[in-house]
């Protein structure tokens, strides 16, 4: 009789040994589970972390090496035949490619028009970086005195549509006011797409 209650107290040992030996593998298994699923969470979060920072290094090489238009001055010149003096320059690290200027001048509103002009841009130009690019409309000399006695109220508005080295398309737009009063010209609005309207 204590021969089998040793044998059966050997066997249950052995069983429960058994049990126990299984759950500590199903353990480790669980634990190794886990730790594969998080090195694979890892190496995904690697890979869009190194997907993104080189999509923020790209946008950030287009926005510096890229041209960027604006106006550096509009002046009166020439009292005796006078003019409209529009002063561009490409403030950017790179050529401007394609360019494509248009000056209107508005009088109380009212666009002139220009086909008298001498100055016409019928060809897409160049404008380099840190140069001068000077572009002027003419007014007749009754105009130029109502302006400048404020009796008349003048608006130029500059477009200028183009492109940068990798074809990148731009635009700048901006209107100055004449203010007689202080004899210069004020921004008076903008925006970097031509098809936006202001009032004028």
């Amino acid at each position: 009789m204590s021969g089998y209650e040793d044998s059966e107290n050997a066997s249950e040992g052995r069983g429960l040994t058994t049990r126990r030996l299984l759950k500590r593998i199903a353990s480790e298994l669980e634990i190794t589970d886990l730790i594969a699923l998080m090195m694979v969470a890892v190496t995904g979060l690697s890979a869009y972390a190194t997907w993104k920072t080189a999509q923020i290094a790209n946008e950030i090489l287009l926005t510096s090496q890229r041209p960027y238009i604006g106006i550096e001055s509009v002046n009166f010149t020439d009292e005796r035949n006078p003019k409209i003096l529009a002063d561009l320059r490409n403030f950017g690290t790179v050529q401007a490619e394609d360019a494509l200027i248009s000056i209107v001048l508005k009088v109380n509103g009212k666009a002139l028009s220009n086909d008298a002009e001498p100055q016409q841009q019928d060809t897409p130009i160049v404008l380099s970086p840190a140069v001068p690019h000077d572009f002027y409309r003419h007014i007749t000399a009754d105009i130029y005195r109502d302006v400048v006695q404020g009796k008349t109220n003048l608006v130029v508005e500059i477009r200028v549509r183009y492109r940068g080295p990798r074809g990148d398309e731009h635009c700048y737009m901006t209107r100055h006011r004449y203010d007689y009063i202080d004899r210069v010209f004020y921004a008076q609005g903008g925006s970097l797409s031509c098809d936006h309207e202001d009032n004028a």
